[in-house]
């Protein structure tokens, strides 16, 4: 085929994409819009609330991987009324169709299940979430969708499509959020599946959650509605037609009790599971004094950025007084994130930030944007942290590859900020995220203790800066060489830094 003869093709699946786009411009008439429920007084959660010692408003850290998962499960088997759903990954592996199991035997006892999931990785999922979907009590909607739902090409007309409708496809909602019965909510930075909850052997995501309780609950739930009444959150069975498997529910509930067999030690981990074990937990939380969401708007314009996080953390910042400790996996300094630090250091603020190292990144590109402004992050007065690919806590893992998932940010003493965002463009400026802002002395002494053990030698090298560049050290010993996990990975990242990306990132 000659090559004008190829880009007559390309254009013409250029132009038929185009107009599946067009087609899947947002029409009010069609919209159903649904609201969270009030919390019923005579619920087992609202029983188990009455029946403990528990602070009204509170925060119980969760950083176990294994508990992520089970205090998840746990929400979902105690819920009476209702739950509500939204993350941006949600994975077709053995934990993530373990959720949906749990979420569907929730349906047939009655509980409401609205689930919201971007699509920007959904593959392999959206033909079963059709089908749960029929279910009388399950509702799913899918945020911003590609039009396109090829099982074949999938990539090649994603990148298509990407081309054609970017500024409405490169914003993606990021949120992280589980609510049951509009009384406990858990948020983070974990989304669903194998390699967030510690059950893949690939890779291990070090991440942090909170189970909230109290009034902020219900904030969370009026964040959850905005997202889920907005203009971008489509129906499942409105995108789903092309790839629809011809299953039902009968069908469906056979293939994921076969796909579970398969993994007896987390199905019989699951079978010990109780509520009851949570609500124990619940007794270690910490008081909150006060709280806040901090939510970005879910419109997707691409003049309209959905900075409303970036603008509220700013003004937090702005009151430090002396120190501020930051975790992020991905960090690509912004113009207004230097005037902070150059705010907050000419009054003496201290401001420490751990990020992941090469060598534990999963995504090198991101790393290679911010490899670009290490120096200057060093220079701007920051302690730099970067954490090992073999950091000493997780020598017992059975993942082969260790990455830093953590999103929180520790203000003096007191005031905690912890959510989906990392402290790049793309979560400040492109994607949608969610958070809150806590003031809680001892949740931030706990989160305090965590970051120190993360910036342990032996968990992490310090970045320093030279007359002869870079050097790391650690317990590991001292090199002006970028620790990483192969010279692939080295050359890849070198390579990766003369694109033009940073914003994107």
């Amino acid at each position: 085929m000659s090559a004008a003869r190829i880009s007559q093709c390309f254009l013409v699946i250029a132009w038929l994409i185009l107009q599946v786009s067009c087609a899947y411009t947002p029409s009010s008439e069609h919209e159903i819009y649904t609201h969270s429920l009030p919390p019923s007084p005579g619920s087992r959660i609202t029983s188990y609330m009455k029946s403990g010692e528990y602070h009204p408003e509170s925060a119980l850290l969760i950083e176990d991987p294994e508990f992520a998962l089970r205090s998840r499960i746990d929400l979902i088997n105690a819920a009476d009324t209702s739950i509500d759903v939204q993350y941006f990954i949600w994975q077709n592996d053995p934990t993530g169709i373990l959720v949906i199991e749990k979420l569907l035997q929730a349906a047939d006892r009655g509980v409401r299940v609205r689930a919201l999931v971007d699509d920007l990785q959904m593959q392999g999922l959206v033909s079963h979430l059709s089908v749960l979907d029929a279910h009388q009590n399950i509702d799913i909607r899918i945020f911003n969708p590609f039009s396109m739902r090829m099982p074949f090409l999938l990539e090649f007309f994603r990148v298509t499509e990407f081309a054609i409708d970017g500024n409405r496809l490169n914003h993606r909602m990021h949120n992280k959020l589980l609510v049951a019965d509009n009384q406990l909510a858990i948020l983070g930075g974990r989304n669903i599946g194998d390699d967030y909850f510690g059950f893949s052997q690939q890779r291990n995501f070090i991440d942090t959650d909170i189970l909230l309780t109290g009034d902020i609950v219900r904030k969370l739930s009026d964040g959850f509605d905005s997202y889920w009444n907005s203009r971008w959150a489509y129906p499942v069975d409105e995108i789903a037609h092309i790839a629809m498997r011809k299953d039902d529910l009968t069908k469906l509930r056979k293939r994921i009790d076969l796909r579970l067999t398969d993994y007896p030690e987390l199905v019989s981990m699951i079978n010990y599971f109780s509520f009851d074990y949570t609500f124990d937990m619940l007794c270690e939380s910490y008081e909150i004094y006060e709280a806040a969401t901090v939510i970005d708007d879910p419109s997707v314009r691409w003049f309209d950025r959905p900075d409303e996080i970036a603008a509220e953390l700013t003004e937090v910042a702005m009151n430090v007084q002396h120190e501020v400790l930051i975790v992020s996996p991905y960090l690509v300094p912004t113009p207004n994130l230097f005037e902070i630090a150059k705010v907050l250091k000419s009054r003496g603020v201290k401001i420490t930030v751990v990020t992941n190292s090469l060598a534990s990144n999963d995504m090198v590109v991101a790393h290679s944007a911010y490899a670009r402004y290490r120096e200057s992050i060093i220079a701007a007065g920051v302690e730099l942290y970067e954490m090992r690919g073999d950091p000493k806590f997780a020598e017992n893992d059975i993942a082969e590859e260790i990455s830093l998932h953590s999103k929180y940010i520790v203000f003096d003493d007191e005031i905690v900020f912890i959510g989906s965002m990392n402290l790049d463009p793309r979560s400040l400026y492109l994607n949608t995220e969610l958070g809150v802002v806590l003031r809680s002395p001892d949740l931030a002494d706990a989160l305090r203790t965590s970051f120190y053990r993360l910036i342990h030698p032996d968990n992490s090298w310090k970045v320093s800066s030279t007359e002869e560049g870079l050097r790391w050290t650690s317990s590991a010993g001292t090199t002006n060489e970028e620790p990483a996990d192969s010279n692939w990975q080295q050359i890849r990242s070198r390579l990766f830094r003369i694109l033009p990306v940073s914003n994107q990132l």
